[in-house]
């Protein structure tokens, strides 16, 4: 995916998401699949019976006629789906771009995500009937002890492994130079940095997803540092995140 689709990377941090979503004359989508990391499970990847959905929280990506078009694709092919909503991770885009304290970047975040909830509830029950449909968020997920496990892995990792480190810190430092207009170079820093510090958490919180039984992220986009390690690139990372199968959806206006 480009950096502009990674997990509420390309948020401004406003109180009301949808409001931020630029109009578009299209009303249906249609998902497609783009990508599938790694390749040896292109033709096989359905065979699972359980997914899991990542949700980026102030991503246009994620507006009601978009999420539709992937909910749609994910009751033809899965039974099950659990649908991971980044709120207590989307806190780092909201500190870095908005310059939030901490506390009250994480308390709009956590908000955004109960509001993401309610205005999307009836775009998953149109399809209950073909795919039991769970909703999960990533403060729920980094309260468990598992996470905290993974998470100091990943940090062990990211410091010792310089092709791992650089694949992650290039990820951000490509998206946020693009919008480095009239921000220091230390400013730019810190933005990377924060970047570094949201995949870190973001890849933690999908191996205790891949642990608890979900083998096959959907996304709307593609996670390059992600697909990496699906396709052995980077042999150091946790198991989970190595046996994870990466499925990128594009989503074609109609």
């Amino acid at each position: 995916m480009d950096q502009a689709d990674v997990m509420s990377l390309d948020a401004q941090g406003t109180a009301t998401p949808m409001r931020r979503v630029a109009p578009t004359r299209r009303t249906r989508y249609k998902a497609e699949i783009g990508s599938v990391s790694p390749v040896s499970s292109r033709n096989t990847f359905e065979q699972f019976e359980t997914c899991f959905l990542g949700v980026s929280l102030e991503n246009s990506n994620f507006t009601s006629p978009k999420l539709a078009s992937m909910v749609k694709w994910i009751s033809r092919r899965f039974g099950r789906c659990t649908v991971l909503i980044g709120d207590s991770i989307h806190r780092l885009t909201l500190e870095s771009t908005q310059k939030l304290p901490p506390d009250r970047a994480r308390e709009r975040a956590l908000e955004l995500g109960r509001r993401f909830v309610e205005a999307t509830g009836e775009v998953f029950d149109a399809y209950r009937e073909s795919t039991d449909f769970h909703l999960l968020t990533c403060a729920e997920v980094q309260a468990g002890e598992r996470y905290a496990e993974f998470h100091s892995k990943l940090r062990a990792f990211f410091d010792e492994d310089e092709a791992f480190r650089s694949s992650v810190e290039s990820f951000g430092r490509a998206y946020h130079r693009k919008r480095a207009d009239g921000i220091s170079a230390a400013a730019l820093e810190y933005r990377i940095r924060m970047s570094s510090d949201y995949f870190l958490e973001e890849f933690a919180i999908f191996a205790c997803l891949k642990e608890q039984g979900l083998p096959v992220m959907v996304y709307p986009g593609s996670f390059s540092t992600l697909s990496e390690i699906a396709r052995g690139e980077h042999p150091g990372a946790p198991e989970e995140l190595r046996d994870l199968v990466v499925v990128s959806l594009h989503l074609k206006g109609r």
